[in-house]
Order: structure tokens, then C-alpha cells, then sequence
């Protein structure tokens, strides 16, 4: 039977622990292979005991390892959706409470794409160009939706960053809106799923680099053909 991504996700995190840190939480593993991630991810946000502080959990803080914990899987922006306001903030909580350098991620810093600017007033005339994206690729409801039916590899060349990059690539991508931005007019409304689709830094550039934008098909067929 094929995973879904969050209990994939889990499951990395428990051969990295098993692995890395030589612990093996067999209930664990065979919880998650009965009834699935989100099953697994409630139950321990649920759990009371100890502030919820599981073994497992016990030795990931001794090992100051908070990228590998389920709350911070659980507070990663391809996940997080799936999740109550206060099944998040337990999870936070957890993380800020007992790592004394949780991932940006729990702490509320904001990914930063490489097309974003900050707003400066001493740039050199020709020094900087800025690609204007639509807002809805930055909305996080609108990427959630997104990622949540495509998941987080890109669907032109088939990165996925923790492949490349492991735990810091985790849940990043971008998201390419593929209709032309003339053709949007206000009465227009998004449809995440069928307007939003992830795409890698780079093919997102090479996406734009025509007006109207290639299709998603097109910049494919032009990679599958220089590397054929």
C-alpha cells in the first residue's frame, strides 16, 4: 500500500534516529505501519504524560536533535495544515521547551525564497531584478492546498530537497501558478489543486523565462530532451 507523505516522512525519521542515534522505537514503527502518520502524530500530541515527553522524544533531546521530532515534522509547512491550532501550539511548546536551538520553522521564522527582496532604497541602477509573483504562490493556505495533493517534489525535474539537501530542505519548494497572470481577473477564484503546482527554484526561473510562461509540460519535455 502507498504512504502518504506525512507518514513517509515519519517513517525517514525513524530510520535517521534508528540509525543516527541508535535508538529504535519498535511500537513506534509498528503503529505507524498499522494505522498511518496522522493516526500516529494526534496520538502523541495528545498524550498528557510527563508533559509528553516520550522516550523517544527523551532521546532526541538528549541528543539535541529537534529537526528529527515529530512535533517538528508536525509544524513543517507541508504538514501543518493538517493539524488543530492546538495540537500546533503543543507541539511548539514541546520544541521551544526543552531544544535551546529549535528549527527556524517552530520558531516562527519565514522561509525565504531566492526571488525575495527586501525593500532597500540604495540599490545600484541595474544591480537588482525584481520577478514580480503572484501573491497567490506565496498564500499559505493556497500552498498548503497545493502540497497536500502533490507534495513537495518538484513536477518538472523531480528534485526533492531532503533527497539533496536532508533535514534544512525539508518541506521547501516553490509554488508556480500556471495560468498567465493577464488572463486573472478579480472575480477570479484560485483553485489551489489545479492552479498551483511545486516546482524547484530553478525550473520555476526557467518557467519565466517567456511571456507567456511554459507550460509545466513544456519545460519538461526541453529538460528530458537536452538530457536525452
Amino acid at each position: 500500500m502507498q504512504q502518504d507523505p506525512l507518514t513517509q516522512t515519519l517513517y525517514r525519521s525513524y530510520q535517521r534516529t534508528g540509525k543516527e542515534l541508535k535508538y529504535r522505537a519498535y511500537r513506534f514503527r509498528r503503529t505507524l505501519d498499522k494505522n498511518g502518520g496522522l493516526f500516529v502524530a494526534r496520538r502523541i500530541l495528545a498524550n498528557k504524560t510527563k508533559g509528553g515527553i516520550t522516550e523517544g522524544l527523551q532521546r532526541l533531546i538528549d541528543a539535541n536533535r529537534p529537526e528529527l521530532a515529530l512535533e517538528s515534522i508536525v509544524l513543517s509547512a507541508e504538514f501543518r495544515h493538517m493539524f488543530s491550532e492546538k495540537e500546533l501550539a503543543i507541539a511548539k511548546k514541546r520544541i521551544l521547551d526543552n531544544f535551546p536551538f529549535p528549527p527556524p520553522h517552530v520558531v516562527g521564522n519565514p522561509i525565504v525564497y531566492p526571488d525575495d527582496l527586501l525593500e532597500r532604497n540604495d540599490y545600484c541602477e541595474g544591480a537588482v531584478t525584481r520577478v514580480l509573483v503572484n501573491r497567490y504562490e506565496r498564500d499559505p493556505q493556497a500552498r498548503a492546498a497545493c502540497l497536500k495533493k502533490y507534495g513537495t517534489r518538484c513536477q518538472v525535474c523531480n528534485l526533492l530537497f531532503t533527497d539533496r539537501y536532508g533535514e534544512i530542505g525539508e518541506g521547501f519548494i516553490h509554488a508556480h501558478h500556471v495560468r498567465p497572470l493577464a488572463t486573472i481577473r478579480k472575480e477570479y477564484k484560485l483553485d489551489p489543486e489545479s492552479d498551483l503546482v511545486p516546482v524547484c527554484p530553478n525550473c520555476h526561473a526557467m518557467l519565466h523565462r517567456r511571456e507567456p510562461p511554459f507550460s509545466i509540460y513544456e519545460l519538461k519535455e526541453r529538460l528530458n530532451k537536452e538530457h536525452s
